[in-house]
Parts: C-alpha cells; structure tokens; sequence
C-alpha cells in the first residue's frame, strides 16, 4: 500500500495559480450567468474525476471482475462480499483504477484502512 504524493510548497503554488486560472476563465465565459456557472464546474469537475477514477460503467465492470478474482470475498478479511455496498480500493492512487491496481472491500474494512489513512 503506497502513501498518495503529496505536493510541496512550489508545487502547491503552481496548483493554486492553476486553479485561479481556470476560475478567471469560468467566470469570463460564464458572465453574469450563474447556472451556467454551476454547469461549467459540474462538467469540469466530472471530466477530471473520469481522468482519475474512469467512467462509472468502467469502474462497474472493474469492480465485478475483480470481486470475482477474490472469489467474492473481501480483501482484507475474507468474508463474503455483500451484494451491495461495496468498495473499489486503489492500492497506489495515481495508477487509476485500473485492473491489478484495486482490490473490492467490505464497507467495515474500508472504514478501518481509511481511519488509518487519516481520511475518515
């Protein structure tokens, strides 16, 4: 399990000024149009989630096909994998949700690695 990279402080101004771009030129096309606004940042941040994580029907057939690797049972402790309610885990984040990169996780282990991650 790798530790996702973290930016430094060069590379957290770098993101920064991107991010102050890419507003100024929603804002500019967007005008006075606040549910177009709304609209252009849904969109973009979908398409960058996609970037990352793949389309939902992708990350459906991963997900299946990877839960049947593991004989229906969870990763972490081995008891079946209910219907429903799932979770997609990526071992190294910036590989993607990709086949060899993702194990599927019962909700309580899940909840455990991410407390231990720090994120919950």
């Amino acid at each position: 399990m790798t530790i996702n990279r973290t930016l430094d402080e060069a590379e957290l101004a770098v993101a920064r000024t991107l991010l102050a771009e890419f507003r100024a030129r929603i804002d500019e096309a967007a005008g006075e149009d606040e549910r177009l606004r709304f609209a252009l940042n849904r969109k973009i941040y979908k398409e960058l989630t996609y970037d990352e994580r793949g389309k939902p029907n992708a990350r459906q057939s991963l997900k299946a096909r990877t839960a049947k690797a593991q004989n229906g049972q969870c990763a972490i402790c081995a008891k079946p994998l209910p219907e429903h309610d799932t979770v997609l885990d990526r071992l190294a984040a910036e590989k993607g949700d990709v086949d060899g990169n993702v194990r599927v996780l019962c909700r309580p282990c899940d909840l455990t690695i991410q407390r231990e991650r720090g994120y919950a």
